[in-house]
């Protein structure tokens, strides 16, 4: 029951997403202990913070969210570790470069059989960790890498047959960067309840999003602040983080965004 977050944006923002609260309320007092990460993307680049302890008592987690870096994309995870261990090579966002570009990617759910396919057999000695979602992502760069998908309509056409394929397997909810398009695929997620972890269930991802009419307004939620909205763009969650605005994906959605316009979308 890992939660993501995401955003896309048209000009550079300055989210405080603030792991400390939001782990604190889906990490302490729930389940999410294993481990945090955060990418802010800038142009083929990106800061990535990682830590394999909970982000509630991290002193690190509480440094990135008082130095933010303005991004355009951004990309956050926090982890229940259910495949792997609770460490630093099982911290997403995984990341490679490829191209001069940072990939990155994470995930939330599970993807029972992954390794026991033949596609993926040659890529599991190229782990850094031993998860399923790292597996996951190799096998997506892998896919990218022999279509020598340079365009963006080709590489969305790869994420949404690979994402598909995933989703057959177990709960795939996905972020994907590419060093230039974030890249979402929603699937369903484990909920708690007063009685334990409920099965996978829709929605596993939420988005919202605001427009030109939002500019000079601030955003303000649990976890998570935009102090000044200066162009359109979108965010995405695992849970609606405030009571406004946010509208659930259906299984099977398919985004690729570039600066906070969504350039495909589609039901896979």
């Amino acid at each position: 029951m890992c939660e993501l977050f995401a955003m896309s944006a048209s000009a550079p923002q300055t989210v405080r997403y603030e792991l400390d609260l939001f782990a604190n309320e889906g990490g302490e007092r729930h389940r999410n202990r294993d481990g945090w990460g955060i990418l802010f993307a800038q142009d083929r680049d990106a800061y990535l913070f990682r830590e394999p302890d909970p982000a509630a008592t991290s002193e690190l987690s509480r440094m990135v969210v008082r130095d933010a870096r303005p991004c355009k994309h951004l990309m956050a995870h926090v982890r229940r570790a259910t495949a792997g261990k609770p460490e630093l090579a099982n911290t997403h966002p995984f990341d490679r470069v490829i191209g001069g570009r940072r990939h990155a990617f994470a995930h939330n759910g599970e993807l029972p059989g992954l390794e026991d396919r033949s596609d993926t057999q040659n890529l599991i000695g190229k782990r850094i960790g031993d998860t399923d979602s790292e597996l996951a992502f190799l096998l997506l760069l892998d896919r990218l890498g022999k279509a020598e998908a340079t365009e963006a309509a080709a590489r969305f056409e790869i994420f949404a047959g690979f994402a598909a394929e995933m989703r057959e397997l177990g709960s795939a909810n996905f972020l994907f960067f590419d060093g230039e398009h974030l890249f979402i695929h929603a699937d369903r997620r484990r909920f708690e309840t007063e009685d334990g972890l409920t099965e996978p269930r829709e929605p596993g991802l939420n988005i919202r999003s605001f427009n030109a009419e939002d500019c000079g307004d601030g955003w303000t939620a649990h976890g998570a602040s935009i102090a000044e909205i200066s162009g359109p763009l979108h965010l995405f969650a695992s849970v609606p983080l405030d009571s406004k605005g946010w509208q659930p994906l259906p299984r099977g959605t398919v985004m690729a965004l570039k600066d906070g316009t969504i350039v495909s979308h589609r039901m896979s």
